[in-house]
């Protein structure tokens, strides 16, 4: 039952994902900006993430995998948990970011800060949806390269997320900079 769920989350992370680019490319909107770190370390961040997505498929699938430990059911139910978690905040932040969706920095000034929704809980709404599915990646699939990548992930992309509040900071100034102390970069419980 778990691995018809998992199965059925990823196909729809994998058709967000083809319908972000499509929708892109159709309408021939830059989806693609300045990356905020070296190329290098920004595609192996991305390397990273879709080495947790196939992963995350492999369980979905049933395929079986070398694992460290096999996990139990609380772990496979939080696992779970995480992804769906992890699947809403991304789907929302994809949904409200809309045509403003761009990896990297944007060189538009079409752009407008975003501080409501779910990004009034977290400063990077779409990076916190990643690492609860990437996260639930490595609990379903408890193997070396699994784990690794979703540490090389998190890393890499907590040292995007700085550089972005940076130029966010340059960009939108005291805008930003209120938005920030009110807002933190993972989740805010208010």
């Amino acid at each position: 039952m778990i691995e018809i769920v998992v199965l059925i989350i990823t196909i729809i992370l994998f058709l967000l994902v083809i319908t972000v680019v499509g929708r892109a490319i159709i309408t021939k909107q830059k989806i693609i900006g300045q990356p905020p770190i070296p190329v290098f370390y920004f595609m192996l961040a991305k390397l990273f993430v879709i080495i947790n997505l196939l992963f995350l498929l492999f369980k979905g699938m049933n395929v079986e995998v070398f694992r460290l430990f096999e996990p139990i059911l609380i772990v496979e139910i939080t696992a779970l948990i995480l992804l769906i978690i992890g699947t809403t905040i991304l789907i929302l932040s994809t949904v409200q970011l809309n045509k403003d969706l761009i990896f990297g920095l944007s060189s538009s000034a079409n752009h407008k800060l975003q501080t409501s929704g779910v990004y009034s809980i977290s400063r990077h709404p779409f990076y916190l949806g990643f690492i609860f599915i990437l996260c639930s990646s490595c609990l379903f699939n408890p193997h070396y390269l699994n784990i690794l990548a979703f540490i090389g992930a998190w890393i890499i992309h907590h040292f995007i997320m700085i550089k972005e509040e940076q130029f966010l900071g340059l960009q939108y100034g005291e805008e930003y900079t209120k938005y920030a102390k009110n807002v933190n970069r993972y989740l805010t419980f208010k």
